[in-house]
């Protein structure tokens, strides 16, 4: 059964953020560490650590307003100091069967895109750093 993405949110280092239009991620891998011997016929392996991978959010933005400040913040102060892992959550919608996936991200990208008779965009990228819990 389909489940509507309305009433989806993504909140970043506990603010939700407002007019949000798509939320891409996050893609999760596993490392793969070979094991094949010279006496395998086939190749094995194993499982290795997990990657949270990256998490793109694209929003509606207002260059006077707030709804992207704190993006706008955080990617203006690695001028000075490297970014740091936020805590982050996605809610979905109370018809799906997870409710959230909680994790930590860092800012790695803003993009801005202004394109002829439509709205501002901004594009967010976060790479995850450590698990997502998926309750």
């Amino acid at each position: 059964m389909a489940i509507t993405t309305n009433g989806a949110t993504f909140t970043y280092d506990s603010e939700v953020v407002g007019e949000l239009v798509s939320i891409s991620g996050p893609s999760i891998s596993v490392a793969t560490i070979d094991t094949t011997t010279l006496d395998d016929v086939h190749r094995t392996f194993v499982g290795g650590t997990i990657d949270g991978g990256e998490l793109s959010i694209e929003v509606l933005i207002d260059p006077m307003g707030t709804d992207a400040q704190k993006f706008e913040d955080e990617w203006d102060a690695t001028a000075s100091a490297a970014p740091t892992a936020k805590a982050c959550i996605i809610t979905f919608p109370s018809a799906a069967t997870a409710s959230t996936y909680t994790f930590s991200a860092v800012v790695t990208g803003f993009s801005l895109d202004l394109p002829m008779d439509d709205s501002i965009r901004a594009t967010i990228t976060l790479k995850i750093s450590g698990a997502v819990t998926i309750a």
